[in-house]
């Protein structure tokens, strides 16, 4: 029985004296951040319509060789319309540049005036000598 007991212990020994070496390792970091998607930025880009008070129809949207995506719509205020330029950086999602021109309608609509009569808002275009791309005048 002793010697039972003798090699119990025995057998027992190394497995307490000899424990296994782990380095420390750190926790696996954050995973890396994920590029926008088209939906992403047109979807982004719409938010800022809304926030500027405009209402936009997309008019494209395309992600450049430099991690930018560009996002262009065509944009209408009360009274108004023109572009809304948008570029954003596909990882940080972070608004580079904003390009909006918006135009007042009545006075877009005034300097191309159909016809040629001067309606008192301009010089009008029916008097005087006719150009354009004719070399012959055509009173001859």
């Amino acid at each position: 029985m002793r010697t039972v007991l003798l090699l119990g212990l025995l057998c027992l020994a190394p497995g307490c004296i000899v424990r296994g070496y782990h380095p420390h390792r750190p926790p696996p970091g954050p995973p890396p951040p994920r590029a926008m998607s088209y939906d992403e930025a047109v979807s982004v880009g719409f938010s800022e319509c809304r926030y500027r008070g405009l209402r936009c129809e997309l008019k494209e949207a395309h992600l450049t060789g430099k991690d930018v995506w560009k996002v262009k719509f065509h944009a209408f205020a009360p009274g108004a319309r023109g572009h809304l330029h948008l570029e954003y950086h596909a990882y940080t999602r972070e608004l580079l540049r904003v390009d909006e021109k918006l135009k007042d309608k009545d006075r877009d609509r005034d300097r191309h005036d159909w016809d040629d009569d001067d309606d008192g808002r301009g010089h009008g275009r029916g008097r005087g000598k006719k150009k354009g791309h004719s070399k012959h005048d055509d009173d001859d």
